[in-house]
């Protein structure tokens, strides 16, 4: 039997495209999952691993300037462990020891559109944010977390994921992780005030700051200010 294409023929050639034109330097993408098994072990389930690993080597695969690393995460736990990988899937971008760059679950709809100007932003060092705002992330003196709730086809989550990830790619003291809700609707349940279906995006700054819905960049900024500059 054929395997079906998790990238189809016509969004592979656009993309193609884009990242000849668009990309520079190699961009690493490090992605946990767990290998197939024919028994599932209680606690271990992770339906979309499998479906989450084609798309990414598919994507992989349109451009040479793309490496591609595939770790398991419970064969590799100390691997998982350094780079604060915390569920599967995850895909982490960049190559730097600690990536501050990550997403949690499949990108799929409008966060595969994130995904893939993430990896152009990162090639390029070019970043989309404000002036304004890239000057401001200078006065930050601690770590900032941010978590962005998400779901593939809500444009506003696309949004704020792409502001996020921008944030964490321009300041070493911010990390952004992107959260495909509804694969961990846990983390929904944890976050929002009211049980999963929960409206999104939702934004969670260092585990207690939620903001919900679209924030407009120089609002997240100062948000991000408040929890990341402590005087003396």
């Amino acid at each position: 039997m054929v395997q079906q294409s998790a990238i189809s023929t016509q969004d592979k050639a656009q993309i193609k495209r884009s990242l000849r034109k668009d990309l520079k330097a190699a961009v690493t993408l490090r992605l946990f999952t767990q290998k197939p098994s024919a028994i599932t072990i209680p606690g271990r389930e992770c339906p979309y691993c499998l479906q989450t690993q084609q798309l990414v080597e598919e994507l992989a695969g349109l451009s040479p300037k793309i490496l591609l690393e595939i770790w398991d995460f419970y064969d590799q736990p100390e691997e998982a462990r350094r780079l604060g990988v915390a569920r599967i899937p995850a895909l982490l971008l960049g190559s730097e020891d600690s990536p501050r760059v990550k997403f949690y679950g499949i990108p799929l709809g409008y966060l595969m559109a994130t995904l893939i100007e993430d990896i152009k932003t990162i090639s390029r060092g070019v970043s989309p944010l404000r002036q304004d705002s890239r000057r401001k992330l200078r006065q930050l003196n601690q770590p900032v977390h941010l978590q962005v709730l998400a779901t593939p086809n809500d444009v506003p989550s696309a949004g704020m994921a792409r502001m996020a990830h921008a944030l964490a790619i321009d300041s070493p003291l911010v990390s952004a992780d992107v959260i495909e809700v509804q694969e961990f609707p846990a983390l929904g349940n944890q976050y929002a005030a009211r049980p999963v279906p929960m409206s999104v995006p939702l934004t969670v700054i260092n585990e207690y700051v939620r903001l919900p819905g679209p924030v407009a960049e120089p609002d997240l900024v100062d948000k991000i200010l408040e929890m990341g500059v402590r005087s003396g």
